[in-house]
């Protein structure tokens, strides 16, 4: 830059205007927080003009890449970095351009985008706008959701809704989690479907089709049906239904039966299509008519009748109904089946049996006799045995019912496994007839053949009761007939003794033997039959709600079973309200007082009830206190809590039983909440808090789960085992089991660090806020670097625990802190906060580390004009681009003192506008602003930029002992711009050059025409010209044949002016080194031609050309330029002496003048007078002056 002031002291002047286009007249970037950004920019020069410079930019996020400037046009670069910055941020800067030819400078503004979402529909800048996408185009909403982006949509009031998307959005691409998430915001109801008909009915008759079904979908959203078949004569052709399935709203499945799985007459089934949102029943009826024999209505209300028939009998058998009414019943079915059929053979044969039953034995023997042929030849030997068997009931003569006997026989070996047969030989054979254990062998032959028919039953409940001793064990036959005759409650008492004596010497548990008994108890409430079931259900270990009304009974009976007292706190329950059933027993109370080894739920029911009955039974409780504890502190070990133990543990913990070992255990079963759903899906249950990341999980046992919730900020989720999450469509209860209280004091001081701090932590935001103390510092500062907390929280905490830190004066600790803290951790506004604090603490280094990495953006000028001037002292604020860059940012935001104006003024280089504003700062404080002074005055003359202190500035400079050349190289460019430009130039200049001149210090040419011309033309009144100096200019000007029209304002200072009395003279200004002509012609030129001169260029772009007018001439003239082999008409005009002077100088030109005058005035007397002294000095000069060679011309 320097390389000005030689080029100004050789007189190398810029001539041409400096200016400078750029590409772009403002730089615009938008990128995302952590980006970089490179970008470029072209600078166009002056044609012909070679441009140099250096770009700078005002923020140190902004890096020129290519500062040096060299030629035209360049292209500069930059890279810009948004590390550390946070969405919405706006950074606004300049690129200041330094150059020959002038100082610009380019702003630039850096947008850090919000976090807004694009679709299809626009940005998504709500829920209701993605609810809106949802609904238009699923599949694209569904694959935003899943977007890294999507979070940011949970501002303003949807910002409660955060934690619920956090939670369902874990699972990527599942479709059922946002049509969830969708529910729970009330956005939508989930989609419901509608089949064309409510069941399907297809009759089979051998050829098979397909068969189709037409669902409807309701709503919009995750389309996604599955479907089951439950029988197996049914496939489908998908079972899965899409969105791809459905056209419009309607799809279409198909049907198919499968003919290997069908049987004659009705198959039943049902499809079962469904979602974890709605379940719809569809059923589906497969009609098979293949036999010759179809399934009419006549023949299926023939099948009822005989069902009732049975029933009836059954009723009569068990002593439900009387005879009388059992004929009756009887009668009226008997009728409905001959209405229906009169020649049907079984039929008739009933109603032959019903005839000799109601005494109408002849009747019943006609019915008989002509039915026999037809017996005789029916299909099987059922309905003939049957035949057999009633004519009996007509002819009771031995002879006959023997012969029946044995044919019956016989035909009974030909079908041992037709148990009707077998039940009418009961009845004839005399084997059976006389024998109860061979009619009991009969009956379990029949039961182990399959025959599962309630007149077995019966027949076999019938021999027992009038023969218990039959009964010798308790086998799977045996347990079928009794569980019948529970049934029907036809055990007699008698039979009732039979079964307990065998039930004691049963060595495991039996059902079947439970309801038997139970049935038992029921018609005989005795101590022994309640002994039997107490005892099977303990051989059973049965613990269950329905064992502990047995065990109750046994404890209020006072039975003596081992082990009762166990089984009845083993099986005791609670409500979903945590009730028991009834009142512990005082025995039970007592049994358990010294020792318990009860599961720790049934200890903790056994220890509450004691607890809370300790005013009944104060002596008891006493007793119980000591194993209480220790099974409580056996619990906390353990971590378990339930609503039992949660009572007890508000009731009984002390400060004695806490200590680090349990502290976390105490704290969390303080806290549990028991989570109950009916859903057998669900397997798990997820908490999101809003400050934590990720999910914490916990299993489902049983429809049960013990969570503990801090605080409130938090949103529990159910979970099924294909990753699908539930937030409202499935119902579930949240039940705190207690309210901490004080005792979560108990736990706090052994708590610093570890998840369980985080729980501690979740547990103060419960409070709405928290506080760093003396006693907490260690837990935050474990959290401020846990990966469990969210970001955006871990930082809060750093912050104020830096803050804690400075205002508690814990030098160390802040300084230990800060000096291992990232800074890319912490958003803009986080950052800041935290720099400021680190200049109080004193770590200078590290903050300017971070301030020269992320810039100033953001940061209070206070805290870096205290940055700067510590470092100052220090001696550590070196004189680097970065460094000057920072305090300039505090100095220009009106910062600073006079430690920082000092290091600016020393070595900080700007445009000249701001090194003008630190230079007055610097004035205003007295400062030494010499060097200063010194850049701003050469990069004035190296960049042509102008300031409007500038002759301050160097009045300054001179004042305080200018170098020479500086100051000859700013005088000369002053000159030169006021002599040859025209600008304005202070008088300062002018009086400097006087003094110069007056020491005989070299100046430049231009500096003495600037000077000359100022006092010919421009001088106030009261200003009068050194005329030595004057003198000394005009000679050294003449001396190089330089003239110009105002030299004649000094004819009195120097008599070689009159050289110049004759002259009238034409200046011009063009460019340097142009080609310029004058073409001129006089008012009395007899030709009337224009003739050409050549114009002189007397200094850079200054023309001349000379003429000799009289008063009243008058000339006409123009002027041409030279444009390549054109020439450019530039201007025009008239010259008229008149116009122009009166020389009052003596000679014989301004004789002649004032000659032309006096005739003009035709004041003849002073024209005579003219004329005489015209010819003396004529006549004089002739005799004195030897003529030299002479041309008579007009031109000058």
């Amino acid at each position: 830059m320097r390389e000005i002031i030689d080029q100004l002291l050789q007189g190398k002047y810029v001539y041409t205007q400096r200016n400078l286009d750029f590409s772009t007249a403002r730089i615009e970037l938008n990128l995302g927080p952590g980006e970089l950004a490179t970008g470029s920019f072209t600078i166009f020069g002056p044609e012909n003009a070679f441009l140099e410079g250096k770009v700078t930019s005002t923020d140190l996020r902004m890096e020129v890449i290519t500062p040096d400037v060299s030629g035209s046009p360049y292209e500069v670069s930059y890279r810009f970095n948004s590390l550390g910055m946070s969405h919405g941020d706006v950074l606004k800067g300049e690129f200041r351009v330094i150059s020959n030819q002038g100082e610009y400078v380019l702003p630039f503004v850096v947008t850090v985008r919000s976090q807004v979402v694009a679709s299809s529909l626009g940005d998504i800048k709500n829920l209701f706008h993605f609810a809106n996408l949802a609904k238009t185009d699923w599949d694209e909403a569904v694959a935003l959701f899943y977007s890294s982006d999507f979070i940011s949509v949970f501002k303003g009031n949807d910002a409660q809704y955060e934690s619920l998307y956090r939670g369902l959005s874990e699972d990527p691409d599942n479709e059922q989690n946002v049509e969830e998430f969708l529910i729970s915001i009330n956005k939508k109801q989930p989609v419901a479907y509608v089949m064309d008909q409510e069941s399907l009915q297809i009759d089979y008759t051998g050829l098979n089709a397909d068969h189709g079904i037409i669902i409807t979908k309701n709503g919009w959203g995750y389309t996604h049906l599955f479907a089951d078949v439950d029988g197996d004569f049914i496939t489908l052709d998908k079972y899965e239904i899409s969105e791809d399935d459905f056209t419009g709203t309607t799809a279409r499945i198909k049907l198919r039966l499968r003919t290997d799985q069908l049987h004659e007459g009705n198959n039943y089934g049902r499809i079962r299509f469904y979602n974890n949102f709605t379940e719809v029943i569809f059923p589906v009826t497969a009609i098979v008519h293949l036999s010759d024999k179809h399934l009419t209505g006549d023949y299926q209300e023939m099948k009822r009748l005989l069902v009732d028939l049975v029933r009836v009998y059954e009723n009569f058998s068990c002593k439900k109904i009387t005879s009388r009414a059992w004929l009756s019943e009887t009668g009226k079915i008997i009728s409905k089946m001959n209405a229906i059929d009169d020649k049907n053979l079984e039929t008739r044969l009933y109603t032959a049996q019903y005839y000799i039953t109601a005494g109408r034995i002849n009747e019943g023997k006609w019915i008989l006799d002509k039915a026999e042929k037809e017996a005789l030849d029916a299909d099987g030997d059922t309905l003939y045995s049957y035949y057999l068997y009633l004519s009996t009931l007509c002819s009771r003569e031995d002879a006959y019912i023997n012969d029946v006997s044995e044919r019956l026989e016989g035909i009974f070996r030909r079908n041992p496994d037709n148990w009707r047969i077998a039940w009418l030989l009961l009845y004839i054979a005399e084997e059976y007839t006389t024998s109860s254990p061979r009619k009991w062998m009969m009956l379990e032959e029949q039961f182990t053949f399959g025959c599962r028919s309630p007149i077995l039953y019966l027949e076999a409940m019938n021999l027992l009761n009038d023969s218990p001793s039959i009964l010798t064990r308790l086998d799977n036959y045996e347990l079928y007939v009794l569980e019948y005759g529970a049934k029907k409650q036809i055990i007699s008492l008698n039979l009732i003794d039979q079964i307990v004596y065998l039930s004691m010497r049963v060595r495991n548990f039996d059902m079947r033997l439970f309801r038997i008994l139970k049935a038992c108890y029921e018609i005989r409430e005795s101590g022994d039959v309640l002994e039997a079931i107490v005892s099977l259900l303990i051989k059973g270990g049965k613990t269950d709600a329905f064992a502990f009304e047995w065990y109750k009974r046994g404890v209020d009976s006072e039975l003596r079973i081992t082990r009762l007292y166990e089984y009845y706190m083993m099986s005791i329950y609670t409500d979903e309200n945590g009730l028991l059933p009834c009142d512990i027993s005082k025995m039970v109370l007592m049994y358990f007082s010294y020792q318990s080894d009860l599961e720790y739920d049934k200890n903790a029911i056994l220890y509450r009830y004691v607890h809370e009955h300790k005013e009944e039974y104060p002596e008891l409780y006493d007793s119980y206190v000591p194993q209480i504890e220790k099974f409580l502190m056996a619990q906390l070990d353990k971590g378990r809590v339930t609503r039992d133990l949660g009572y007890l543990y508000k009731n009984m913990l002390t400060r004695q039983m806490v200590d680090a070992a349990n502290a976390s255990k105490v704290l969390s079963a303080l806290y549990t909440s028991e989570i109950r759903v009916s859903d057998s899906r669900i397997v798990g249950v997820c908490v999101v808090y809003d400050k934590c990341e990720g999910a914490m999980r916990f299993p489902v046992v049983d429809g049960v789960c013990y969570v503990p919730l801090y605080g409130s900020d938090y949103t529990v989720l159910l979970a099924d085992h294909e990753g699908n999450r539930y937030a409202a469509s499935i119902p579930y209860t949240n039940t705190k089991l207690m309210l901490p209280g004080k005792l979560s004091a108990y736990a706090i001081p052994y708590i610093q660090k570890g998840k369980e701090n985080l729980d501690l932590f979740l547990c103060d935001l419960g409070k709405n806020a928290y506080t760093i103390d003396l006693d907490n510092v260690g837990r935050y500062r474990d959290l401020a670097g846990s990966e469990l907390v969210r970001k955006s929280y871990r930082n809060e905490i750093s912050g104020n625990l830096i803050r804690f830190y400075y205002d508690n004066d814990f030098t160390r600790q802040l300084t230990e802190y800060l000096v291992n803290i990232d800074p890319e951790e912490f958003e803009s506004a986080g950052r800041a906060e935290i720099l400021e604090l680190m200049v109080m603490s004193g770590l200078y280094e590290k903050a300017m580390e971070w301030v020269k990495t992320f810039g100033c953006h953001g940061i209070d000028a206070k805290v870096i004009l205290k940055l700067c001037v510590r470092l100052l002292d220090r001696g550590a604020l070196e004189p680097e681009a970065k460094e000057l860059e920072i305090a300039h940012y505090a100095f220009r935001s009106g910062k600073y003192d006079e430690q920082l104006l000092n290091f600016l003024i020393t070595h900080y280089n700007g445009t000249l506008r701001e090194m003008r504003e630190i230079w007055r700062a610097a004035e205003s404080f007295g400062l030494d602003t010499y060097s200063l002074s010194e850049r701003i005055l050469v990069q004035a003359l190296y960049s042509g930029a102008f300031i409007g202190e500038k002759i301050e500035i160097f009045k300054k400079y001179v004042k305080s002992g200018a170098n020479a050349d500086v100051e000859m190289a700013f005088l000369s460019q002053s000159a030169y711009d006021s002599f040859v430009k025209g600008t304005v130039t202070d008088k300062f200049i002018f009086d400097r050059i006087e003094k110069l001149a007056l020491e005989n210090m070299p100046l430049s040419e231009v500096c003495a025409l600037a000077y000359l011309r100022y006092y010919a033309n421009d001088r106030k009144s009261e200003e009068e010209v050194n005329e030595e100096i004057a003198a000394k200019f005009l000679r050294s000007l003449l001396s190089k044949d330089v003239y110009f029209s105002f030299y004649m304002e000094y004819a009195d200072v120097l008599p070689d002016m009159v050289q110049f009395i004759d002259k009238t003279m034409l200046e011009y200004r063009s460019g340097p080194d142009a080609h310029c002509k004058v073409h001129y012609r006089l008012d009395n030129d007899a030709d009337n031609e224009y003739k050409v001169v050549e114009m002189r260029q007397m200094y850079d772009g200054i023309y001349v050309a000379d003429f000799i007018l009289f008063f009243g001439e008058q000339m006409q003239y123009y002027i041409t330029e030279q444009n390549g082999e054109e020439e450019i008409l530039t201007e025009s005009g008239t010259i008229q002496k008149s116009d122009i002077v009166g020389g009052t100088l003596p000679g014989r030109f301004s004789l002649i003048n004032d000659i032309m005058i006096g005739e003009t005035l035709q004041d003849y007397d002073t024209v005579d007078s003219l004329i005489g002294e015209y010819f003396r000095k004529k006549f004089i000069c002739d005799k004195l002056f030897s003529p030299m060679d002479t041309e008579d011309s007009r031109e000058g």
